[in-house]
């Protein structure tokens, strides 16, 4: 039997047209490529000046011959905390294990940013002996810190009191204490 002629439906594609005149093709394109070149250039831009902050929590034991005269016999100790660029932390004198721990379960007693590639962080330190000008219990010395952070070593200024002079200091990153895997029977 030869095959038969369908007949072709009467689909209206003159109204279809209609909707997509000239004018909507050029409006959409050129939407659809200015947001494509708008993406472009907010992610070039990110990925060449947005740059995360370096991770520089930690602890970090200064050296005792870059210190002030008033800290000089101390082991001072600097723990800082990190959150993106905003930072804080804890700066204590004591040489024990337990002294660190009770440093780390404190309120952080210094503030500060990560800025410009380097930290600055600033506050009233309790119990730094010998840098307060008041022999009275419980006396805070005003402390300010700005440094770099190179590798593990953080460099840079620190002042006891509003009105001293700046000092420079070196720190060395203290290496966290490994928990001890249990050993299989």
């Amino acid at each position: 039997m030869p095959h038969a002629l369908l007949p072709i439906p009467n689909y209206q594609l003159p109204k279809i047209m209609n909707h997509l005149s000239l004018k909507s093709l050029a409006f959409y394109g050129i939407a659809i490529g200015s947001v494509s070149l708008l993406f472009k250039v907010v992610t070039a831009y990110g990925e060449t000046n947005l740059k995360a902050a370096p991770p520089i929590a930690g602890s970090y034991r200064f050296d005792a011959k870059s210190l002030p005269e008033c800290l000089k016999s101390d082991t001072l100790v600097l723990t800082i905390e990190q959150s993106g660029v905003y930072l804080s932390g804890n700066l204590r004198s004591g040489n024990s294990e337990a002294d660190r721990a009770n440093t780390a379960e404190e309120k952080p007693s210094l503030v500060g940013k990560w800025e410009n590639q380097g930290l600055s962080l600033s506050g009233a330190v309790p119990n730094l002996t010998g840098c307060s000008n008041s022999r009275a219990i419980g006396q805070n010395s005003y402390v300010k810190l700005r440094g770099i952070v190179e590798k593990d070593t953080l460099k840079g200024k620190i002042s006891l009191t509003d009105r001293a002079a700046a000092t420079n200091f070196t720190a060395q990153r203290e290496m966290a204490a490994k928990p001890q895997q249990k050993q299989p029977h």
